[in-house]
């Protein structure tokens, strides 16, 4: 998922044709972009060389939010708390 907005934001900023990007998802599902601290004592504590790669595709996928030169609507259905 992580992979997809970087290039969904990537392709968006660079396509002239695009005016603004939707950062929406689909399905009744919810969605969380918070850390799983229970994730990451079981799985991560033990590789923390791993845990720096995800954390630079995360905030790879931020920069890419933040860099797309569109303006930009994050829609949800419910609420949105923090970030």
């Amino acid at each position: 998922m992580v992979k997809g907005v970087i290039a969904g934001f990537h392709r968006a900023s660079a396509d002239s044709s695009v005016v603004a990007a939707v950062f929406t998802a689909m399905g009744d599902k919810a969605f969380c972009t918070g850390g799983n601290t229970k994730e990451y004592a079981e799985y991560y504590a033990g590789r923390p060389n791993e845990y720096g790669l995800y954390m630079d595709l995360f905030n790879a996928m931020v920069d890419g939010i933040l860099g797309c030169k569109k303006p930009t609507i994050c829609r949800v259905n419910g609420m949105r708390v923090a970030g």
